[in-house]
């Protein structure tokens, strides 16, 4: 008998390591598909202040998706700036200072969301696909039985969420209000997965009704292994349920040679995918 569970957990290892193998092949050709080009080709069009002043709008909302004086806005792309728009401040090129808007308080003969997917040619966190909401709730509810706290925030465009990285206390995960509870699912495995790998500097979770704390991985890796491998887990989880996420394209941004996956691990990787899918999945 524990040959033969030995035996299937080295066929689903293998599976996994080949739909990981996958993944990454995919995300490489993405990075020279027509697409990525495009993609990133719109988002220089926004290079046009320096980065000390992108650097003072973050400090004034970090959630700003992109941002540009009135003159901008209505000379590169025909937009108007909403009445009750919160401007930004930033150093002028030959005075003291000027105001900038973030696209999201524009207005257009598209709205600032269909503006960006157009710009984009995709929409970011989006996923195709349907869950059953049994297994949303007890993803979520289970989240919580970790003592994770749980949130719903307006979050800039391209933020599908985040997890918080203080060692200290319980650790909170930040999602996207108003998103699909697919897209949501799919963040949720994300930034779970964080926190299991050991990416986050937490050292325990504690599970309800244990008397002991659990504790968790210490692990010090690149940030784009960090990525690689807690969206590799999220892929994984939703390809197994059906969902079809942007994995591919949103690893494309970390890949950029072989030397960006040395320090990604495949069988934490997989042992975290099985520990998060078995919280939620039954």
């Amino acid at each position: 008998m524990q040959d033969q569970i030995s035996l299937f957990e080295e066929r689903n290892s293998f599976n996994d390591r080949f739909t990981i193998d996958d993944l990454f092949r995919r995300s490489q050709r993405f990075r020279n598909s027509g697409e990525f080009i495009k993609f990133y080709d719109f988002i220089a069009r926004f290079n046009h202040y320096s980065r000390y002043n992108s650097m003072l709008v973050h400090l004034q909302n970090p959630e700003v998706t992109f941002f540009g004086g009135v003159s901008f806005w209505r000379n590169k792309f025909s937009r108007t700036i909403k009445k009750e728009a919160k401007p930004y401040i930033i150093l002028a090129p030959n005075g003291p200072v000027m105001l900038v808007y973030d696209v999201m308080d524009t207005e257009g003969n598209d709205s600032p969301e269909l503006f960006m997917q157009k710009g984009l040619g995709l929409k970011p966190n989006e996923v195709a696909g349907k869950i059953d909401s049994k297994i949303y709730r007890r993803a979520i509810d289970e989240a919580k039985n970790w003592g994770i706290k749980i949130s719903l925030k307006p979050l800039s465009y391209f933020k599908g969420g985040h997890v918080t990285t203080i060692h200290g206390g319980s650790p909170e995960i930040c999602l996207k209000e108003g998103s699909s509870k697919e897209e949501i699912l799919s963040v949720l495995i994300h930034e779970l997965a964080h926190l299991f790998l050991g990416h986050t500097g937490h050292k325990y979770l504690f599970y309800q009704g244990r008397e002991k704390p659990v504790a968790l991985l210490k692990r010090h890796l690149t940030n784009a292994a960090e990525e690689l491998e807690a969206e590799t887990v999220s892929y994984l989880i939703c390809h197994k349920l059906g969902l079809k996420t942007q994995s591919a394209e949103y690893l494309a941004s970390y890949i950029t040679n072989d030397e960006d996956v040395r320090e990604f691990c495949f069988e934490i990787t997989i042992l975290t995918a099985d520990k998060i899918e078995k919280l939620f999945v039954k």
